[in-house]
């Protein structure tokens, strides 16, 4: 009895610590703009409820594209458009303190991937964008840029 007890009281120790983690991580939170590694920058932003992230900067030294189209995009009819000011987050709802339910483009090879985004409470200044392709992943760390 005195077991069952500690493992409720344990129990309910953890949901309150689980739910109060994310507290200050609100929609807000995560509008505004973000330095991914390598040096692109991507604005989040928010249309009623939905969440997108446009290509505000491209990085110094981009790896592909390096004329600043999206050469790689599978839709021949958008080859020709300029990188900075599209969208590549795409559809994201908050949930739970995270961006996730979305798409993810990645102009490098003209594919998209579905995607989660966060924000860990500890440090609101950096967030996390994790993209995936079937059960593998790929995580990028963008910090937020302040003016």
């Amino acid at each position: 009895m005195i077991y069952m007890l500690r493992y409720k009281a344990l129990f309910s120790f953890f949901l309150i610590i689980c739910f109060t983690a994310d507290s200050t991580i609100t929609p807000e939170t995560y509008i505004d703009k973000w330095k991914i590694q390598g040096g692109s920058i991507i604005e989040i932003y928010k249309k009623q409820d939905v969440f997108y992230g446009k290509i505000d900067k491209r990085a110094e030294k981009p790896i592909s594209n390096l004329n600043g189209l999206d050469n790689k995009n599978p839709d021949l009819n958008l080859r020709s458009r300029k990188l900075v000011g599209i969208d590549i987050l795409d559809q994201l709802h908050f949930n739970e303190g995270v961006l996730s339910g979305g798409t993810i483009y990645n102009a490098d090879s003209g594919k998209s991937y579905t995607v989660k985004v966060w924000i860990n409470s500890d440090d609101i200044n950096t967030c996390y964008i994790r993209a995936y392709k079937g059960i593998l992943f790929k995580t990028f760390e963008a910090v937020r840029v302040i003016d």
